[in-house]
């Protein structure tokens, strides 16, 4: 019976040593929020500092990483407990708009690839993307950007100047008013950085042609033919001595000239230094002529023109005359001889 009641007793004061045991613990123990880099964690400790917190909970610290309340602060219940780990500074410079800001990430490729800017055509990366990340470095990152534009232009007519024999010399008169055409340019542009580089025309729509603006102007050098009332433009003006021949005089000519042509009223002979033969001319108190032939006493600035009849030689005798060397030399043989 006395064992019994000695085991119970033992058995009460077990109980009762546990209790005050658990209570004690319970008493010693504490709730705190550990925020470390961001990551939320609670934890129950029976710490007394938070020195002695993250021992037990073995988190190192390095260097320049601040914990927020102080190692030596005593642990409290409820008490948040803030760790900010240091990351290097970076500013990163995109087409010439920077931002700076901390990172994780270890090489220069790591952020470009975090940004999408990995896959961009033409970028170009300084300093290369597989240097390792330092404090305070400055990363520039350049981009090649295509832009197309299409705009409308107003095409400017030109003026054309047509010569006439119809105004006088040096007088002018509108035939035709010019007016501006319209086109569509298509144009691509190319920016690299963000700074426009290069601008390539890729097409051209004509969407209205241009009406050019026509004026005709009086020729300066022309001379009329007295007889028809015709003008002749003309590049050059010879002063000359003129005499005049036919074929069946009694001189003995033939009807055949230096040239090869037949003899005929508007072939004439000159001095082949002075007028090429071939030259369409115009002789005033003349007529048109070309020069076709030469002569033994046509030297200089001499001409001998040729007339059907000996009595039209002796009407003409020898004068002083102008003759034109025509602008137009395409004038046909069969307009000149009669």
């Amino acid at each position: 019976m006395k064992n019994r009641s000695r085991i119970a007793l033992l058995i009460v004061v077990l109980f009762m040593l546990g209790a005050v045991s658990i209570t004690a613990y319970q008493s010693m123990s504490k709730i705190i929020t550990l925020v470390d880099d961001g990551k939320v964690t609670r934890y129950e400790t029976d710490a007394s500092s938070v020195q002695e917190l993250l021992t037990q909970l073995e988190i190192t610290l390095n260097e320049k990483d601040t914990v927020k309340p102080e190692l030596n602060t005593k642990i409290e219940d409820n008490l948040r407990i803030t760790i900010d780990r240091w990351k290097p500074t970076v500013k990163f410079v995109l087409n010439g708009e920077s931002v700076e800001f901390n990172t994780d990430f270890k090489t220069v490729g790591d952020i470009v690839k975090a940004k999408g800017l990995n896959e961009e055509k033409g970028i170009s990366v300084e300093p290369e993307e597989s240097t390792a990340i330092k404090d305070g470095m400055e990363i520039v990152v350049k981009t090649k950007e295509f832009k197309t534009i299409t705009e409308e232009k107003p095409m400017s007519f030109e003026t054309v100047v047509k010569e006439t024999m119809d105004l006088e010399a040096g007088e002018t008169k509108v035939t035709q008013e010019g007016q501006n055409g319209l086109k569509k340019v298509t144009i691509q542009e190319t920016y690299v950085g963000g700074e426009l580089t290069n601008k390539e025309i890729t097409n051209v729509e004509v969407i209205e042609e241009p009406v050019n603006k026509i004026v005709l102007k009086g020729i300066k050098n022309t001379v009329k033919d007295t007889t028809t009332g015709t003008k002749y433009a003309y590049t050059k003006a010879i002063n000359v001595e003129a005499t005049a021949y036919t074929a069946y005089n009694g001189d003995g000519w033939g009807n055949k000239t230096a040239s090869g042509m037949t003899t005929a009223v508007g072939v004439i002979a000159v001095d082949p230094s002075v007028i090429p033969l071939g030259t369409r001319l115009y002789v005033e108190g003349y007529g048109l002529a070309v020069a076709g032939d030469t002569g033994g006493a046509i030297k200089g600035n001499r001409i001998d023109l040729f007339f059907n009849t000996s009595s039209e030689c002796t009407n003409f005798g020898r004068q002083n005359t102008t003759v034109y060397v025509l602008k137009d030399q395409d004038i046909a043989l069969s307009d000149i001889r009669r």
